[in-house]
């Protein structure tokens, strides 16, 4: 996994780093940008994206499309001016959280996604005990393989909750498996143990 040589800034996110290096993901990206305006606050996200690579690259040696696969990422929220201690995070969370599904949703589309769709909502609770609430999204991958269009359905999640800060985390897999899909017999992929290890990677993220 690339090195994230600023781990201790405490702008971002802990995340599960040792589940990331043994599930062969990389850092994609680290990036802080202004995601909204809120109620008169300000609100900067400062985010860590990760990729499967190990599972790119072995559909993309055993001939089969080269795309994202697997998505992970972790954001941190700051507000300017500061949130009021005691009410804030309640008054803010909602309006955030409404902001961030859009956001997810778009992410979605611009990874090549199309049909994007928001489903169910869940209660999960996270490694500290706080309740989040989780979201799914289902959508639809079209690649290109051995000549042919195969649609390739996805499904995405998405976390927000407040612990000492507001935060949000999810990610992206394939729903079905890809050996046949994408006639690549020899890659095992299982979607219900994506799922599984989508779901304990967002558990692990903390402030």
């Amino acid at each position: 996994m690339a090195e994230d040589s600023d781990d201790s800034d405490e702008q971002y996110p802990a995340v599960p780093r040792d589940d990331l290096a043994a599930g062969g993901w990389t850092l994609r990206d680290r990036r802080q940008e202004v995601r909204a305006e809120v109620a008169g606050f300000t609100v900067r996200a400062f985010e860590r994206r990760y990729e499967d690579d190990a599972l790119r690259a072995d559909i993309r040696e055993a001939g089969g499309p080269d795309h994202l696969w697997r998505l992970f990422y972790a954001t941190q929220l700051s507000f300017t001016p500061p949130l009021p201690p005691v009410f804030g995070p309640a008054m803010a969370l909602p309006k955030v959280r409404a902001a961030a599904r859009e956001e997810f949703a778009e992410q979605l589309r611009e990874e090549g996604l199309v049909d994007v769709e928001e489903g169910e909502d869940e209660r999960f609770e996270v490694a500290s005990g706080t309740r989040a609430k989780l979201t799914r999204y289902d959508a639809v991958l079209p690649v290109e393989t051995g000549g042919d269009e195969r649609e390739v359905p996805m499904e995405g999640w998405i976390a927000s909750w407040h612990d000492g800060a507001m935060l949000l985390a999810g990610g992206l897999y394939p729903a079905v498996g890809l050996a046949d899909m994408l006639d690549v017999p020899n890659i095992v992929y299982e979607p219900d143990a994506s799922r599984e290890e989508l779901r304990s990677l967002i558990r692990g993220v903390e402030y």
